[in-house]
């Protein structure tokens, strides 16, 4: 054999790779190397394919040992890979002895596995979610809302300084902790509606439009962003206009100019209701996913692979936006964002793979009404047809991540239709 290997136990998630390669191989890869680069070397004073051996291993020697040791470095570690029917994660540390043509080939490399954790307890569990129960008021919020979005703005005159409730149009970066600040989004909205948060919106109050100002808050426990809940968050934001509100009338001519098909005001608020109740519907059911996944990751510990998490960290900087406009999340350097993310992300990646590995425990398969079912309600969040959405999902740069978000979503309904999920009021469940 070519390539022959030995696995050694760091612990339950990282291996240390023994390979070595026969000298016999080590040779032929030499030899035709060589032979290659001979055809094609271009060295002043000889014509294509006429340099000689001796001058190519001269010139060239260091470059085509180079090239091979890494070629054969890649093959063995597929080859121990396919031997011992290993999966590992991120880039393995390779430990290499000196490269002699006439010995063996000998190489070492610690892996990274991906966790194969045996899930236990995870059916018939019961959790306790809140209850949002939608109220006249909740209505009542929503049509203003609408009818805010619609209202005219115009500039205010006589006055260049930004007051409390005043609707300004800021450009605004947020850094988290230490972080590298975002690219600069848009904030078009009155100071104190609380959009990023009242009590950094209140800091703004004062400043001069053509000016920035820094502000610093800490997110509170309820922010939307669960991974910036206790950060410290810095706002950098530029005042570009100060400006009035003048909100238009609501009536019928208003509700049928929204384009929601409805024809009178109550009808708009039936709707509305209807929109609210299934969205609370929706944000219970996640809140009941995340309360069980949170006791399934405390009850069923097991390593997570380093490089896992720091995908996942490299993906939630870029997905926010904290590593500036368009960062490519491979030149993300984690390290400056790990105090931030790791915890977040490291609970990601378990729930992530508990998901998985209760589904082959239970051994469930995606069938073609699950793909079905997930391209209707995706078409319909989005407000596309079938034919549109499916022509996005089933395309072969997502089509894999689709179908793995189809497998997992009914893995969860499977979980979930075992678990009984108690409603409680808000201040209950915070007990």
């Amino acid at each position: 054999m070519d390539f022959q290997s030995s696995v050694q136990d760091i612990d339950e998630i990282t291996k240390k790779i023994t390979v070595v390669v026969g000298k016999d191989r080590v040779v032929k890869e030499y030899e035709d190397s060589v032979k290659t680069v001979g055809r094609t070397a271009r060295i002043d004073g000889f014509r294509p394919g006429k340099v000689p051996r001796k001058m190519v291993e001269r010139l060239l020697g260091d470059r085509i040992k180079f090239d091979i040791t890494n070629r054969l470095i890649n093959e063995g570690l597929r080859s121990a890979f396919q031997e011992h029917k290993l999966d590992a994660v991120g880039q393995p540390q390779v430990d290499l002895k000196d490269m002699e043509l006439a010995k063996d080939l000998e190489f070492t490399a610690v892996v990274e596995l991906y966790p194969s954790p045996t899930i236990q307890n995870y059916l018939q569990r019961s959790v306790k979610v809140a209850k949002r129960v939608i109220g006249d008021k909740d209505v009542a919020d929503a049509v203003e809302r609408i009818v805010d979005s619609r209202a005219e703005l115009k500039p205010v005159e006589g006055r260049t300084t930004a007051e409390l409730h005043d609707v300004v149009a800021l450009s605004v970066a947020t850094q988290v902790e230490d972080g590298e600040f975002s690219r600069a989004e848009p904030f078009v909205d009155q100071l104190g509606s609380g959009r990023l948060s009242t009590e950094a919106e209140e800091q703004f109050v004062g400043v001069a439009v053509g000016e920035s100002k820094d502000v610093t808050v800490v997110a509170k426990d309820d922010h939307p962003n669960e991974s910036l809940r206790g950060k410290k968050l810095t706002y950098r934001g530029s005042l570009h206009g100060i400006y009035s509100k003048t909100l238009p009338a609501l009536d019928e001519a208003f509700v049928k100019s929204l384009g929601m098909d409805v024809e009178s005001v109550e009808a708009l608020k039936e709707k509305i209701r209807e929109r609210l109740v299934a969205e609370a519907e929706d944000e219970s059911k996640g809140e009941s996913q995340s309360e069980l996944l949170t006791l399934l990751i405390k009850e069923n510990q097991f390593k997570v692979p380093s490089a896992l998490v720091d995908d996942e960290i490299r993906g939630l900087v870029a997905r926010y936006g904290f590593a500036g406009k368009n960062a490519d999340p491979e030149k993300i350097d984690v390290a400056l964002y790990r105090p931030q993310f790791e915890e977040i992300a490291t609970s990601r990646i378990r729930s992530a793979i508990i998901i998985d590995r209760i589904g082959s425990q239970e051994d469930v398969k995606v069938e073609d009404a699950d793909r079905d079912a997930m391209i209707q309600k995706v078409a319909e969040q989005n407000g596309t047809t079938v034919e549109n959405a499916k022509k996005v999902l089933l395309d072969k740069s997502r089509i894999m991540s689709f179908l793995l978000e189809v497998r997992r979503t009914k893995i969860l309904d499977y979980l979930m239709s075992k678990t009984t999920v108690e409603f409680v009021k808000p201040e209950e469940n915070k007990k």
